[in-house]
């Protein structure tokens, strides 16, 4: 007979790498990478020190660990899913929203706090997140412009110049819902979803491909003026 007793103890093994990044993210956020110590991550992880060490070498492994989970797994939108139904501006809208989830409404966005503050001091995790996450996410903003480019949804411009207009107000944003609104005391803090989806659609707008005749008769106001 099979002794299902040992189900639920196999099932906490293998949840034990996760539980550890929970209680170290929170951790992190709660004190500062620098401030927070193997040992404290293990007691709000309710493991031994010598089980952290089990699946985690250092507490920059661990941050690298997080980093990868909840910001490289989500750099999952690629140029494959365009299709005749899917515009380049759908999947840049996509795009957007789901930095903006991770950045801004997901508790992970403290990882950036923590990087833009403690990256003097721990260059390795700065090159982790620059080519972990800056790099591939620019490049694959860079590709949806140049498809939509390509497809004439979007008038000819400098991918860079687009990218940093779209990526640089999420960061923004994140730093404010994280760096400074739990700390404003007087409770107004400037920014809301709605500023940033109406900024973001200024932006979308002024990358649209227009018709020859529009661009005839705007030159022409400015001309006259």
């Amino acid at each position: 007979m099979i002794d299902r007793t040992t189900f639920p103890i196999r099932r906490r093994k293998h949840a034990r790498p996760q539980e550890i990044l929970d209680a170290a993210l929170s951790l992190f956020i709660d004190k500062g990478f620098a401030a927070a110590r193997a040992d404290d991550i293990a007691a709000r992880a309710g493991v031994s020190k010598a089980t952290l060490y089990l699946y985690f070498h250092s507490k920059e492994e661990v941050l690298m660990a997080l980093i990868a989970q909840r910001f490289s797994s989500r750099i999952d939108l690629t140029l494959d899913e365009a299709t005749d139904t899917r515009t380049s501006l759908d999947m840049l809208r996509a795009f957007v929203a789901t930095w903006q989830s991770v950045l801004v409404d997901g508790e992970a966005g403290g990882i950036v706090k923590l990087l833009f503050t403690e990256a003097r001091n721990f260059p390795v995790l700065a090159d982790f997140w620059v080519h972990e996450v800056i790099t591939p996410a620019r490049l694959l903003v860079s590709r949806i412009l140049e498809h939509g480019i390509e497809r004439a949804e979007f008038r000819a411009i400098d991918p860079n110049v687009a990218v940093d207009a779209l990526v640089l107000p999420l960061v923004a944003a994140c730093l404010q819902r994280h760096a400074i609104a739990p700390y404003a005391t007087s409770g107004a803090t400037p920014g809301s979803h709605d500023d940033l989806d109406r900024y973001v659609e200024f932006v979308l707008e002024g990358l649209m491909h227009r018709p020859a005749e529009l661009m005839q008769a705007h030159s022409g106001r400015r001309h006259r003026a």
